[in-house]
């Protein structure tokens, strides 16, 4: 049941919030832009590590990650994931200059950049336009806008969704006894 739900609320979800647009073509192509208070770098086996702390701005195009900590691994210079930890940490995004931006925050923030992915976890939100999807997970897929949105085990933590909807200006607000 609950996988149904899911499956149900990732669809819901496909529907309101994307159109499938994509990120701005050229934010791929910007460098990566990075300012903190102190930085680390580390090399690994499998490439390097690069820690940000305090007050971390990260910005690529449209792209900007901030959070106290932020988590830069790369492989042969090129970046293959993004960890943002802040009380909240927040990513934002302009998918199509006719839109507002996707805004989101979590404790956690996991960017992959080879899937396209965002994963936010602990008091994790997603807003794009009047919609706003929170829940103690939520993965969005960038290249699609898709948003997978999951419940912890706790029964009181569930996914919840604010729809607003469209003003009409076909109300009529006037009183139809009084003429």
């Amino acid at each position: 049941m609950l996988n149904k739900l899911f499956i149900n609320l990732s669809l819901f979800s496909l529907v309101m919030l994307g159109q499938h647009a994509i990120a701005l073509p050229e934010d791929s192509q910007l460098p990566i832009n990075i300012e903190s208070d102190r930085a680390s770098q580390k090399a690994l086996k499998n490439g390097e590590k690069t820690e940000y702390f305090g007050n971390v701005l990260m910005t690529q195009g449209s792209v900007k990650i901030s959070g106290d900590h932020i988590i830069v691994h790369s492989k042969d210079s090129k970046v293959t994931s993004i960890r943002a930890l802040g009380k909240p940490a927040q990513f934002e995004q302009q998918s199509d200059p006719n839109k507002a931006p996707i805004k989101a925050n979590a404790n956690r923030l996991d960017y992959q950049l080879n899937q396209d992915i965002v994963i936010l976890s602990d008091n994790a939100s997603i807003q794009q336009n009047d919609t706003t999807v929170s829940g103690k997970k939520i993965e969005y897929n960038i290249a699609t806008e898709q948003v997978k949105a999951s419940s912890g085990k706790e029964k009181s933590s569930r996914v919840k969704m604010v729809l607003i909807p469209e003003a009409s200006d076909k109300i009529d607000h006037s009183d139809s006894n009084t003429q």
